[in-house]
């Protein structure tokens, strides 16, 4: 029986930059992190072979997302500008309160958009911008 959704993972290039962007950007906490694991079980559970990783819980808001930096195998990196109508997982979301305001932080701390918050339908305000890892994430702000 399934009890609930727990959490999302996305692989990473950089652990510690990610962890920085989640948590000192967006405002997640961390609540563990692993480094240089290598085990049997692990191998088996993610279905490859001579596994080193290091990895962290990141919990807000109600969510979690768990990031890994794989040291082995190195694996293919996320494709640049990667269109959010390519089959697969398009996007994080994180609803929000003051989208503008949040638009302005982030790009002066050089956070990519694609464009300024826009409304796309009434009552609902989004912006996509991108991860350090070129992963794209919503703003929606709902009045």
């Amino acid at each position: 029986m399934i009890k609930s959704f727990h959490h999302t993972a996305i692989s990473v290039a950089d652990l510690d930059r990610s962890i920085r962007f989640y948590c000192d950007l967006l405002g997640m906490k961390v609540e563990w992190r692993i480094d240089h694991r290598k085990s049997e079980a692990l191998e088996k559970v993610v279905g490859l072979k001579n596994v080193e990783v290091s990895y962290a819980m990141l919990s807000g808001w109600g969510g979690r997302i768990e990031i890994f930096q794989y040291h082995s195998p190195q694996g293919e990196r996320f494709p640049p500008n990667k269109p959010v109508c390519d089959k697969g997982i398009t996007h994080l979301a994180f609803q929000v309160e003051e989208i503008d305001s949040l638009y302005e932080k982030l790009l002066s701390h050089g956070v990519r958009f694609n464009s300024p918050p826009q409304v796309v339908r009434e009552g609902v305000k989004a912006a996509y911008f991108h991860d350090p890892d070129g992963m794209t994430i919503e703003f929606v702000q709902y009045s």
